[in-house]
């Protein structure tokens, strides 16, 4: 048997390059004895990685590498003894941290696999959730409230994935193009819209009437109250917050609500806003002028006024002292002075109700009085009682002793 090799001593081994009588260019050629004769039809048969029942797959390191990293396998229960015994063998378990129900190289999932891999992973959480409450329930200890909560929790989030209506909405078979969901929809929507035309069939033929067909279009409305409870608490979380801005901008002391509301009828913080809107309407270049020559004017009458003060002999130190005090007296209880006029309306409003009860005031004092007659007169009547009932009682003992001593003597005379 000759085997062809190729030479390689030039690259291998530089010392032969220049020796004479060996061409290192040329194929070196070994003769050998034949095979045995068990090992001479191996060659004939046919190699298994040509064959056509071998799958060769190309696999890429570093895609494969990505894939597993940061995966670990638990060998800490694996038996692989095949024993006989009520415990089941158990092989390498792989620790999943995500749950896929879609297809291998689909990078999207529909929403129909979204919703089911929600499902099963919300019943998982409910299996460990019942496992937590009954072991916090038979240990007695630790923080039970945590595992309830969790519970509670788990419930409105399946009320909610319940809520969604996935199969009446999309259908069975139904699935959406994520690349372009709203184009999805509108094919969609206009295909159902084609399909309620009269007259007008899948075949594109006219369909005769009949008593199962939909001749109108359906639709269901699904009122979540949860959601008009988080709606209405989100409207009184932002009243609650305007409030305390204006709580925070106003303050909680009257001095500073009684100078907003001076010029007001009612005592609101609209009024209020409205007022100084008007006031400073006032503020613009049509009005400024008006309001600097009645200035001027007051100014001229003031400087009148302090020159003829100026002139007039000064007052009484203790005089104006008292003035003064008058006067912020009068100031303090003008903000008082605007509802005395209704507290007295009131008042008078209820004179007639005032009188009625002095009335039974009165009623109830004579009402007592005679009472307190009563009960004397009662006594008084309870202690004769007592001394007829006493006399009766010795009238009665001296009468039935009478009685003996004439039926002794009538005894006697009958003897005689």
């Amino acid at each position: 048997m000759t085997h062809n090799i190729t030479s390689g001593l030039k690259m291998a081994d530089p010392k032969y390059a220049n020796l004479p009588g060996i061409d290192v260019d040329s194929p070196d050629v070994f003769e050998s004895s034949d095979l045995p004769e068990a090992e001479q039809n191996l060659s004939n048969q046919p190699d298994e990685s040509s064959s056509e029942n071998v799958e060769r797959i190309n696999i890429n390191t570093d895609a494969a590498f990505k894939v597993f990293k940061g995966k670990t396998v638990t060998t800490g229960k694996t038996d692989f003894s095949d024993s006989v015994g009520k415990s089941r063998a158990i092989g390498y378990f792989a620790d999943k941290t995500e749950y896929e129900l879609a297809e291998s190289g689909l990078k999207q999932e529909t929403p129909q696999q979204k919703f089911q891999r929600l499902q099963h992973e919300m019943r998982e959480l409910a299996e460990e959730v019942g496992k937590i409450k009954g072991a916090a329930q038979d240990s007695g200890a630790g923080e039970t409230g945590s595992p309830v909560v969790l519970g509670k929790q788990l419930e409105y989030l399946q009320h909610q994935l319940a809520d969604l209506h996935l199969e009446k909405v999309l259908g069975q078979e139904a699935s959406l193009d994520l690349a372009d969901p709203q184009g999805a929809l509108k094919k969609r929507l206009l295909t159902e819209l084609e399909s309620f035309k009269p007259g007008s069939t899948a075949d594109g033929k006219s369909k005769t009437p009949s008593s199962g067909a939909k001749d109108h279009v359906l639709y269901e409305l699904y009122y979540r109250p949860e959601q008009a409870q988080f709606t209405k608490n989100a409207k009184v979380a932002s009243l609650e917050e305007r409030l305390e801005r204006l709580e925070s901008v106003v303050g909680k002391n009257l001095e500073k609500t009684t100078v907003l509301n001076v010029d007001t009828e009612n005592k609101s913080l609209i009024s209020a806003v409205a007022t100084l809107n008007s006031k400073l309407s006032l503020l613009d270049a049509s009005n400024t002028e008006t309001v600097e020559a009645r200035l001027n004017a007051v100014l001229q009458k003031m400087q009148q006024i302090a020159e003829k003060k100026a002139k007039e002999p000064q007052a009484d130190p203790d005089k104006q002292q008292k003035i003064t005090e008058l006067y912020e007296l009068a100031k303090k209880w003008e903000a008082t002075a605007e509802t005395l006029p209704q507290v007295v309306d009131r008042l008078i409003s209820l004179k007639d109700l005032h009188e009625q009860a002095l009335q039974f005031s009165q009623a109830l004092t004579y009402l007592d009085t005679a009472q307190q007659e009563v009960k004397a007169s009662i006594a008084e009547h309870t202690d004769m009682q007592k001394k007829l009932q006493a006399s009766i009682t010795e009238n009665n003992a001296i009468i039935q002793k009478n009685v003996e001593s004439i039926e002794k003597r009538l005894q006697a005379l009958g003897k005689s």
